[in-house]
């Protein structure tokens, strides 16, 4: 992720797991019909600070399904049961300041076991997509 041609952070999908074991014991069943976890390390830089928005992060809010055959869910791939999988201490922060560094999972409640789930914030003009299940 770069702004006024510096990079401010620098992420990693290390790992897609589709229907994972949940660990949190208040978890509930997927209201779409299944989870998918992205295991996430991110570091920001020190120039973050600098930029408009002094965070970044890979909230909710910003995500998409599409489905294999090109279907794209209309519905929330960042529900309450997706976020009540994992216990806290696992969950990715929902964005880092300048100079953070993070490991973590972010859970989405997808209603198909393949598909590819897409990233793009509203600042930017092109996001990120990866296909679940990894190949």
């Amino acid at each position: 992720m770069t702004d006024k041609e510096k990079t401010v952070a620098s992420f990693v999908i290390n790992s897609i797991l589709v229907d994972p074991a949940c660990t949190n014991s208040s978890a509930m069943r997927a209201k779409n019909g299944h989870f998918v976890v992205l295991d996430v390390s991110m570091e920001t830089m020190p120039a973050l600070a600098d930029s408009v928005n002094p965070q970044f992060g890979l909230a909710g809010y910003g995500w998409k399904a599409i489905a294999d055959n090109g279907t794209t869910f209309n519905g929330d791939v960042a529900s309450f049961e997706s976020y009540m999988c994992l216990t806290e201490a696992e969950r990715f922060p929902s964005a880092l300041g300048p100079a953070e560094k993070a490991t973590g999972k972010i859970v989405f409640d997808v209603p198909t076991t393949t598909g590819v789930l897409v990233h793009k914030q509203a600042f930017m003009p092109a996001g990120w997509e990866w296909a679940y299940p990894a190949k």
